[in-house]
């Protein structure tokens, strides 16, 4: 949790100091309550509260929530000194598991749900969402430039992929919580970045001969199959049809901006009639997981002819596609979710720890050796870059149908999952 420096102890400061003491008194409590409430969630009354200030004296230091964000995520950067040792002379592929294992300490939880809310809330703000796009490209552009200095790495568009691809998988990591919480902070998982990050600038990889244009990550058929029975089975036809305009709505405007009256609207059902479908609007999300949950096809068993990480690959472009959009909306937000309801949060967890145990089976069969902790980590790790790829839309959008993006994936996923 960030520690809010009491308001007596900036009173007492030299002059000189006192603004610059109030403003990291301000960024500490918008920090901790972004993370534990959500962007939305927190009025600006709040923070002020939380701050020991007055609402004007708040916006002397930041004109706005939207600014008083990106400066938390700047501040976020900041304070990272594995991200600062980066390019310093240190190892490549050390420094960037350094900076994965700081990210992932036990300690750390509201800095990866900064980061996660951080691109949420930018997802419903053009001017946040420009703000952190620019922003992740001077934290690319940086990396590119270290990547770029490695002396295996001589292209510079390949070392620009690169650094777009770490920067990816770092925002699917600071998912772990719900990923795989028995991994955060595990040395091993760490081990095993620090291994794949030294093949992936060592060697160039190589996209498999067999290729799948897959349509969707998803599945058709989740529906619930209509009885016979004719009032019952417009009943359901009902349902479905509010289980779609919900799996819509959360993933494109966010859970809580979602209203009852949109929901209605967008179902072509009136409010009573929706409440005769549904008991609570948080009951109707975790249904709404319920259903995202049966079609993923990453849950389904891998087979064909093509390996497995290989399919992970074609799995990753298709979710890196324009297409995909509610999909990867919808992926963040019941990840959001999660952390304010205990049912889906089990559920949640259940799907992946079926996915993880899918994706590890898999493997192991491909190479004819038992399941053990490696298999574990390789689909943690692929999982994470799923999570990332969940993000495009506000932290990376110019990698959205782009084809040295999927051309990268397609060479460099099998390198990486191993």
């Amino acid at each position: 949790m960030a520690e809010v420096r009491p308001a007596a102890a900036v009173d007492d400061a030299p002059l000189p100091l006192r603004g610059e003491l109030t403003r990291e008194r301000v960024l500490a409590a918008a920090s901790h309550l972004f993370a534990t409430q959500g962007f939305d969630a927190t009025s600006v009354e709040a923070v002020a509260a939380a701050a020991e200030l007055t609402v004007p004296g708040m916006y002397r230091h930041f004109p706005g929530k939207d600014q008083l964000l990106i400066s938390v995520a700047r501040r976020v950067t900041r304070m990272s000194r594995a991200r600062q040792a980066l390019g310093e002379g240190t190892d490549l592929a050390e420094g960037l598991a350094d900076l994965f294992e700081e990210y992932l300490e036990a300690g750390q939880i509201e800095r990866r749900r900064l980061s996660i809310e951080l691109s949420r809330a930018s997802f419903q703000n053009m001017e946040l969402h420009d703000a952190l796009v620019r922003y992740n490209q001077l934290l690319r552009e940086s990396l590119t430039a270290t990547i770029a200095g490695a002396a295996a790495v001589v292209d510079e568009r390949e070392a620009a992929l690169l650094s777009h691809l770490v920067l990816i998988i770092l925002m699917g990591a600071v998912h772990l919580d719900t990923l795989d919480p028995e991994r955060v902070g595990d040395a091993r998982l760490t081990a095993f970045l620090r291994r794949r990050f030294a093949v992936l600038i060592a060697e160039p990889g190589a996209a498999s001969a067999t290729r799948r244009r897959l349509p969707s990550t998803t599945v058709d058929g989740a529906s619930e199959p209509e009885p016979k029975d004719g009032r019952r089975a417009r009943s359901v036809r009902t349902r479905n049809r509010i289980l779609a305009a919900a799996e819509e709505l959360f993933a494109l405007h966010g859970y809580d901006a979602t209203t009852i009256e949109m929901l209605a609207a967008r179902a072509e059902i009136t409010v009573p009639g929706l409440y005769r479908h549904m008991t609570s609007k948080e009951a109707l999300l975790v249904d709404v997981a319920q259903r995202a949950f049966s079609r993923y096809r990453l849950a389904a068993p891998f087979g064909g002819e093509a390996g497995v990480t290989d399919q992970l690959a074609d799995l990753l472009v298709a979710f890196s596609a324009s297409g995909e959009r509610v999909n990867r909306r919808l992926a963040v937000e019941l990840d959001f979710g999660a952390w304010r309801n205990a049912e889906l949060a089990g559920g949640l967890t259940d799907f992946h720890r079926r996915v993880r145990s899918n994706l590890a089976s898999s493997l192991s069969a491909q190479e004819g050796v038992p399941t053990g902790d490696d298999h574990e980590l390789r689909a943690l790790v692929a999982l994470m870059v799923f999570m990332g790829i969940a993000h495009l839309d506000t932290v990376d959008p110019g990698l959205i149908d782009d084809r040295g993006w999927t051309d990268l994936l397609r060479r460099r996923v099998p390198q990486l999952v191993g």
